[in-house]
């Protein structure tokens, strides 16, 4: 399942790339790019917007109720079952994370985070490095991945 989030959704897109879910989100996007981009790549719209929602062409769309991120997510997830891998998607350009050699990472991250990690991962696309820090432990035990 593939989505594409609103201009009011880019905390709940970004919780959805942890979960290694395809969501694409650019706050730049206008209502009509958003619904012409979800016809041709069958994407979700993930919306809080009610006028987005009740546009002719918007039919494949899920209404987002709550404020909060973690009831979005939830909301997502009980209306789309979807089975992915944690940490597998760039939580800022929705981009595949690929691992890398740790001799790769040595100059990219800080060196107690190279000395203290053996798996690193790098954005396709926008180049960032990834590892499973503490943040990462965190993130699993609240469900947040």
């Amino acid at each position: 399942m593939k989505f594409i989030a609103d201009v009011m959704l880019g905390r709940l897109a970004k919780r959805l790339r942890l979960r290694g879910i395809d969501v694409l989100y650019d706050n730049s996007l206008d209502d009509n790019s958003i619904i012409r981009i979800s016809l041709e790549n069958n994407r979700v719209i993930l919306t809080r917007d009610n006028g987005l929602a009740r546009r002719p062409l918007a039919t494949n769309h899920l209404l987002i109720r709550s404020d909060r991120v973690d009831e979005q997510v939830h909301q997502v997830l009980t209306a789309y079952p979807v089975e992915a891998t944690p940490l597998t998607r760039c939580p800022e350009c929705n981009e595949t994370l690929t691992p890398i050699d740790k001799i790769e990472a040595m100059d990219l991250v800080p060196a107690y985070v190279y000395k203290t990690n053996d798996c690193f991962l790098r954005c396709g696309g926008c180049g960032r490095i990834y590892w499973k820090g503490t943040h990462v432990d965190r993130m699993e035990s609240t469900g947040m991945v």
